[in-house]
């Protein structure tokens, strides 16, 4: 009665909804998702309820569907892993609803956010109390109705150069915060290392080609920030956003399987590469151990 599904297109997921819909005598549909994630969904003679995730902790939507979701019901949750928190609040209050009913479909693009047990937020939406304090297991997605279409990504890394005048300026801006860091904590020292590696490519990037970057701060047409990317568009990468999460929304709005980066050899772009590799490498694993399920 409860399926998840990874990987798929809105159209695919508008079909999934609409044929469970026909199947099981369903009179009403509860669509929960993030900003930028709702789905045109209208089902001829169902009535769809649509909440968004922000609005899932809040007390008039909470007590409202407590007392509306039905046996009848279905909850369709859209790309609402969110946080790698399992205990966070809003996952916590979504559980409650789940509770009025056996009819849940979830759709997520990437099986995790950074981990494979990342996952087990899914299937706490599906059954908390099955799967309450457990960590994943593979065996998981044989228990259960999990469809994988695997997203597969390649990172491409266009290296450029920059003179050494400015790698020397890299030296000493690292050299700078190093000595300057305190109590801070020291992750934010690549952070900040990245974006000003990315202010050095300036000079090297072409005015035809589209780029996205961590900020607006390049004040160009062609250079987009993340949170401005355009759906179904192609971008070229200038720096990483620090949260995996960010990069992970915006491969799933750009829909982008074919990563390119430009990169200055400075050790932070390397860092990012590293990461970017090591993720994507848990992404396969993931993939290829499912397919074995």
């Amino acid at each position: 009665m409860c399926s998840i599904y990874i990987g798929f297109c809105e159209e695919e997921k508008l079909h999934v909804i609409k044929q469970y819909c026909l199947s099981n005598r369903i009179t009403k549909v509860y669509l929960f998702y993030p900003e930028d994630y709702q789905l045109d969904l209208n089902i001829q003679s169902i009535e769809v309820e649509k909440v968004r995730y922000s609005d899932i902790i809040m007390y008039k939507t909470f007590y409202h569907l407590i007392e509306t979701i039905d046996k009848n019901s279905l909850l369709v949750f859209n790309e609402c892993m969110r946080t790698q928190n399992r205990n966070d609040l809003t996952y916590n209050c979504a559980h409650h609803y789940c509770n009025q009913t056996s009819h849940k479909i979830v759709f997520e693009y990437f099986p995790f956010i950074d981990q494979p047990d990342d996952f087990m937020i899914l299937l706490n939406f599906i059954n908390k109390s099955k799967y309450k304090g457990k960590s994943f297991d593979y065996q998981f997605l044989h228990d259960e109705q999990v469809y994988i279409k695997p997203v597969k990504l390649q990172l491409t890394v266009i290296t450029v150069s920059i003179p050494d005048k400015e790698k020397q300026l890299y030296i000493e801006k690292k050299e700078y915060m190093f000595k300057n860091l305190g109590k801070a904590n020291p992750d934010t020292i690549p952070r900040r290392l990245h974006i000003f590696a990315g202010n050095l490519k300036k000079s090297t990037l072409d005015p035809e080609q589209l780029y996205v970057a961590r900020n607006s701060r390049f004040g160009l047409s062609n250079i987009v920030s993340y949170t401005d990317a355009e759906p179904n568009q192609y971008y070229i990468v200038i720096d990483f956003p620090h949260r995996r999460i960010d990069f992970n929304d915006f491969l799933k709005k750009t829909g982008m399987q074919i990563v390119y980066f430009v990169s200055t050899g400075l050790k932070v772009d390397q860092y990012y590469i590293n990461e970017f590799e090591a993720w994507n490498n848990r992404l396969r694993a993931f993939y290829g151990k499912a397919n074995l399920c």
